[in-house]
This record gives C-alpha cells, sequence and structure tokens, in this order.
C-alpha cells in the first residue's frame, strides 16, 4: 500500500509541475480546444462593389488566416474565375463538384510533408484567392484543408461552408 501512496504522489505531483510549466511557456498547449470563430461567415473578406481584398490577419502561428465566405461571396469569385479546392475523397469529387474545381483530398494531403504539399498544389501562386469547400452541412474538411494550405504559405484563402450541398441547390455551375 506504502508503494501506491508514493506511485500517486509522484505522478499528481508530476502532473501538476507539468500544467504549470505549460501554463508558463509561451509555446504551451492549449489544455481545451478554442473553436470560437470555426463557422463564423466573414462576410467583409471581399468588398462588395469593388472586389478589393481586405487586410490579412494572422494566426498565432504567424501564417494568413482563412476567412469563411457566404454562397454569395463564393459565386461572385466563382464568376471571377479564382480557383475552388475540393478536399472530399476522389469518388466523391467524381460524382460531382463546382463546375473547373481542382481535387485535393485532406485525407491524403494532410498526411504529405510540407514539400510534398507544395508539389501537390502545382504551380498554382501562393497570393492567388483560392476557395476551399466539401461537401457541406456537417462537412469540416473545407476549413482543415484551408488551414493545411495557409500553413505552407498561401496567403488568401476563402472556406465556403456551405459546400457542394449548397451550391447545388442555389442550382450553380456543377460537373457531374
Amino acid at each position: 500500500m506504502k508503494t501506491f501512496k508514493e506511485v500517486m504522489l509522484i505522478f499528481v505531483m508530476s502532473l501538476v509541475i507539468g500544467l504549470i510549466v505549460n501554463k508558463v511557456n509561451p509555446k504551451g498547449i492549449p489544455l481545451i480546444r478554442d473553436d470560437k470563430g470555426r463557422f463564423e461567415v466573414d462576410s467583409s473578406a471581399v468588398k462588395e462593389n469593388s472586389g478589393e481584398k481586405q487586410e490579412k490577419v494572422l494566426t498565432k502561428e504567424g501564417f494568413v488566416k482563412p476567412q469563411n465566405i457566404p454562397v454569395e461571396t463564393a459565386k461572385k469569385l466563382f464568376d471571377e474565375k479564382v480557383i475552388f479546392i475540393d478536399g472530399r475523397e476522389p469518388n466523391e469529387f467524381n460524382e460531382g463538384h463546382i463546375q473547373g474545381a481542382i481535387n485535393i483530398p485532406y485525407k491524403e494531403f494532410f498526411a504529405l510533408s510540407a514539400e510534398e504539399k507544395l508539389k501537390m498544389m502545382g504551380n498554382i501562386d501562393k497570393e492567388a484567392t483560392i476557395v476551399s469547400y466539401c461537401g457541406g452541412g456537417e462537412c469540416e474538411i473545407s476549413i482543415d484543408n484551408a488551414y493545411e494550405m495557409a500553413k505552407i504559405g498561401y496567403n488568401d484563402l476563402k472556406i465556403y461552408l456551405g459546400g457542394y450541398l449548397e451550391w447545388t441547390a442555389k442550382g450553380y455551375p456543377v460537373t457531374k
């Protein structure tokens, strides 16, 4: 019984010391994930009349934060012929996607090194406007894919949360 008490004392002390060190470390790991703002739509991402881009916001990690956009802004960007990237699996993409979209499956993309990700992005300019989307509804692949692209230096990423589901419901151009 004495050994158990000693082990528990060491465990508790280690836990407390670890939590204190994590809290005071500027690069400490958050204990609770902060998802506020993950689904907020930033309709000011593109000024309505001029198409002028807004000032970019950096994340605490130092890359440009992708902006969530509503369907109206996504359609406007589509009409301006910006790049749309579908993060769904190839079989879903082949069943139907936003016309002209490029398929970069998130599961595959996430597993790559930064160099491999850049190679997969091909010759897409890092300053080009890119709209990341997925199936819509509960799908969060568009968010995750956009952040992965931002981490490797892409600076004008938009996240279209409505995705393929909302796009088709609006009757916008698709490829099947």
